[in-house]
């Protein structure tokens, strides 16, 4: 690895803010915490309660033993799967979702839809 580097470093233009201008502002990071939506929550309980999230729990109590990384990746999925539901529910909602119809026809009751902002709790709290 260390071979590999020495190779490529030639290469790597690597630079800072502070040597490439001097007069840049600093960053300046916020965080800014925002409850989920109803229909986030709403996803976030389902998969509570699916085997998916069975199958996690089993996977992470036997994780001590190197013969289970099949399950690091069904793990990185399931956090990738919450990661879209925080963004937007309409990253994990396809036809193929198992509560795609019932959340339509709930939507569709609130005369709402699955694009609409209010859904991402990011956005409204962006905007």
């Amino acid at each position: 690895m260390e071979s590999l580097h020495r190779q490529v470093l030639p290469f790597l233009l690597r630079r800072i803010k502070e040597d490439v201008l001097k007069d840049l502002p600093s960053k300046i990071t916020q965080d800014y915490y925002c409850e989920l939506s109803p229909l986030q929550e709403q996803l976030y309980e389902d998969f509570s309660r699916s085997q998916a999230h069975q199958s996690l729990q089993e996977s992470l109590s036997y994780a001590t033993s190197p013969a289970t990384m099949q399950g690091h990746t069904h793990i990185f999925q399931a956090l990738r799967y919450l990661q879209n539901v925080c963004n937007h529910p309409k990253l994990v909602l396809s036809p193929q979702h198992p509560e795609y119809e019932h959340v339509i026809m709930q939507l569709k009751n609130q005369n709402s839809g699955l694009s609409d902002i209010q859904h991402a709790a990011k956005l409204p709290a962006l905007k």
